[in-house]
């Protein structure tokens, strides 16, 4: 059975160390079914020339562009675009500032070749969270953070999601609150079928 193809689509605003970082926990990845968008909020010479560098590594997977306009709205309209464009099998939203670890790929591999009779259209893993009381918990910065799929407690990044539902869903709700209106979409587009979540049991992203 091939490996599906696990498509990440990350959106940066200047934070140009951060997305160095971010791109090399792509590419350290202990498996290579990925494919990598990196979509940034506006013109930025200095963005292009770091991402040309990185895309040498795997020109067939590495892809990068910045919008002609700033859109500032979270990177909303950013992941939008992204979905509409996205050609793999499963997609993770996340920002080019946060990171994730080297077996991520790994991982969502174990679950779908573990399920393979399975319908499964979200894949999800706990996080450490970069917010003090972050979902309103009483924790400070840089905890554990265990996810579930409700509102306040999931991050855009905490997921992997069927491309087919993904765009589906779109991602129309451009204000702060918009990653949650996405996974609450998700839902609503997979009805009347209920929505195979199946959840990893590690920590797999970091969020800054």
């Amino acid at each position: 059975m091939s490996q599906k193809i696990i498509e990440i689509i990350a959106v940066a605003y200047n934070r140009l160390g951060e997305l160095k970082v971010f791109v090399q926990s792509v590419i350290n990845q202990t498996h290579e079914n990925w494919r990598l968008t990196v979509i940034h909020d506006g013109e930025s010479q200095e963005f292009i020339d770091i991402m040309s560098d990185f895309a040498r590594y795997a020109p067939e997977r590495i892809g990068y562009h910045c919008t002609k306009t700033r859109f500032n709205d979270y990177g909303h309209s950013l992941r939008d675009e992204g979905i509409k464009q996205a050609i793999g099998d499963y997609v993770l939203l996340t920002n080019a500032d946060n990171y994730i670890i080297p077996k991520f790929i790994e991982y969502v591999n174990m679950v779908l070749e573990e399920r393979a009779g399975d319908d499964v259209d979200v894949i999800m893993y706990d996080m450490i969270h970069s917010h003090n009381r972050p979902g309103g918990r009483h924790l400070p910065s840089y905890s554990f953070f265990e996810t579930f799929y409700k509102r306040g407690s999931i991050d855009m990044g905490a997921a992997v999601v069927k491309v087919e539902l993904a765009k589906k869903a779109g991602f129309g709700d451009k204000s702060h609150d918009g990653d949650a209106t996405y996974f609450e979409k998700i839902v609503e587009v997979s009805a009347p079928k209920d929505l195979g979540i199946f959840k990893i049991p590690r920590v797999l992203f970091v969020h800054n």
